[in-house]
């Protein structure tokens, strides 16, 4: 039981680290929900996202919390085994 909570746990911290990041992206690229359900212009805003993906200020906040995300998940399954 214990075990399958650490485990949730775990996926949700890594789930939510790809959602704020998403979100993060969505945001710097300048899209709108709406724009996204017109299917207008899906070309331009693809090349803005991708545009961003190769901009080094957003993955140095990706990084960082990819690393935070790590230790802890190391240091979570260093307790567990030590248990």
């Amino acid at each position: 039981m214990v075990a399958m909570i650490v485990q949730m746990g775990i996926t949700a911290m890594w789930a939510g680290l790809l959602v704020r990041h998403t979100r993060r992206l969505v945001r710097l690229a300048r899209i709108k929900t709406e724009w996204i359900a017109r299917d207008q212009y899906l070309r331009e805003r693809v090349q803005r996202v991708w545009w961003w993906l190769g901009r080094a200020e957003f993955w140095h906040s990706v990084q960082a919390d990819t690393c935070r995300c790590v230790e802890i998940t190391l240091m979570v399954f260093v307790l567990a085994w030590m248990r």
